[in-house]
């Protein structure tokens, strides 16, 4: 494979996942089940961008640089990725929770629903981490989320547009999958012992 096409790879993975994970928004509108507002709050959507990039870059150098590789010397083969994924939910969930509340639905709901999707997303970062062999597309992938859901506000009724974004976020983790295939390969065989 061309160096151009390897490097393209992992860029088109990691627009591939934001564009995925958030698809619940124009989904949500389309069914009218949700209603969107650009930039709700102007001062946390300018602070955004500068603070969403270094956070999301320290994140992933951290969680799928660091741990995984660590990880991975330390487990059993297939357990690394899954064990990653997790350690990487805890600082997204815990700022989804405290920057992006959710009124009048029950505490347990909001927490059970932001972990299983943050988990999803988080899955989705590690594979692209895997297959790209950095995590600078995760923390691409990661910044453009967090600045995106910083910079729009969602208001919805129903339990249509939670179950759309666990959904989207499912599907952003296996899109990445699918769009690196070829590099994800050798670890898959590792993993099934077939290499």
């Amino acid at each position: 494979m061309p160096k151009a096409e390897t490097n393209a790879l992992p860029a088109a993975a990691a627009a591939v996942f934001v564009a995925a994970a958030l698809l619940y928004l124009p989904l949500g509108y389309l069914l009218r089940y949700a209603r969107i507002d650009l930039f709700p709050r102007p001062a946390l959507a300018a602070a955004a961008v500068p603070v969403a990039a270094a956070a999301a870059y320290l994140h992933e150098a951290a969680i799928r640089g660091k741990l995984y590789g660590s990880l991975r010397e330390k487990v059993a083969p297939g357990l690394a990725a899954p064990l990653a994924a997790l350690a990487g939910t805890v600082v997204p969930f815990a700022l989804r929770l405290a920057v992006l509340p959710v009124p009048a639905v029950p505490f347990f709901l909001v927490a059970g629903h932001a972990l299983v999707v943050e988990f999803a997303l988080s899955l989705g970062l590690t594979w692209l981490a895997l297959g790209s062999g950095s995590a600078r597309p995760g923390a691409w992938a990661l910044a453009a989320l967090w600045v995106l859901r910083l910079s729009l506000g969602v208001r919805f009724h129903g339990g249509a547009v939670p179950l759309l974004e666990l959904l989207a976020a499912c599907t952003a983790a296996a899109l990445v999958a699918l769009v690196l295939s070829r590099p994800l390969a050798p670890h898959r065989d590792r993993v099934l012992g077939a290499g």
